[in-house]
């Protein structure tokens, strides 16, 4: 896989309903697994700037731990308050049994 993109686990390490965090240049990410999706997302709450790895999974969401906020995996959108701005979404690639992340730019937030 070319740069940007960065290996950040075999397939296999994050089975479906659960995720990987992962430290790109001193930046953590979450790469979660949904029924063999792969999403990576930053390791932030929007609200209060709490470790989203603390979480867990919902779905195809990803629950804070702090107040309850839940977060779409595929777009970053809140869809629980207390949170009311998104969370940064980066592209992904799955390759010869491996997880890519590309940490230079957060996906487009739809």
């Amino acid at each position: 896989m070319d740069q940007p993109f960065v290996a950040v686990a075999a397939t296999d390490a994050i089975p479906p309903g659960k995720f990987i965090k992962v430290v790109i240049e001193d930046r953590p990410y979450l790469v979660a697994n949904v029924d063999g999706h792969f999403y990576a997302v930053e390791d932030r709450c929007s609200h209060e700037d709490y470790p989203l790895s603390y979480g867990c999974l919902d779905g195809d969401r990803i629950k804070c731990s702090l107040h309850g906020s839940r977060f779409s995996l595929a777009t970053g959108a809140p869809l629980d308050e207390p949170a009311d701005e998104p969370i940064r979404t980066y592209r992904l690639a799955v390759d010869e049994g491996r997880v890519w992340l590309d940490p230079s730019s957060p996906a487009e937030i739809g």
